[in-house]
């Protein structure tokens, strides 16, 4: 009697092995992990390449070089515009007191940067004043609304980008006194 009873057959394999379809999805991710570093890899050299020849392409220019050149490209690129013009005019004066005082005037009001001023040591109180007053002098042009914004002189936008270009001049003698006074005094 027991010889009719046969033990269950072992199950019998069809279609594809699981472990073999596990081995080709690791290796796929391997593969894509792989390409994916190379393409990263490319990408940050060939960025830093190009930062680099872009660092060697520019020129340095003092803060005071600077704001003379866009003083003089201010009045023909923008002379049609008068709040565009003083939008222009402003954000140069700040570039140049950030550049020569290291203070961050960029993202400033036009009262914070009057306090970053008055707190300037090497810079006289005329010139402070005047560079206090000439911002002053020209937001009202810069932030009044767009219907009563009419035509502007040109004599007075000449004149204030003569008076700028002027305050720039007086802060940049004083500063270039101030380092010639400081290294007589350490000669």
């Amino acid at each position: 009697m027991l010889e009719d009873i046969h033990d269950i057959r072992p199950p019998v394999m069809t279609g594809i092995d699981p472990g073999l379809v596990r081995a080709l999805l690791w290796g796929a991710g391997a593969v894509v992990l792989c390409a994916l570093i190379v393409l990263l890899v490319r990408y940050w050299l060939k960025k830093r390449k190009n930062r680099i020849i872009d660092l060697q392409a520019l020129p340095l220019l003092s803060p005071y070089e600077t704001a003379v050149r866009d003083l003089e490209r201010c009045m023909a690129d923008f002379g049609h515009d008068a709040k565009i013009f003083y939008f222009e005019l402003g954000r140069i004066m700040k570039a140049y007191v950030s550049g020569t005082f290291q203070i961050n005037c960029s993202e400033m009001t036009s009262q914070e940067m009057a306090r970053a001023v008055k707190n300037v040591k090497n810079l006289d109180y005329r010139l402070k004043t005047e560079l206090i007053r000439f911002q002053d002098q020209c937001d009202p042009i810069r932030y009044m609304p767009v219907d009563g914004q009419g035509p502007l002189d040109a004599g007075r936008i000449e004149q204030d980008l003569a008076f700028a270009g002027s305050l720039v001049a007086g802060i940049e003698q004083i500063v270039t006194d101030a380092v010639v006074r400081e290294k007589a005094e350490d000669a």
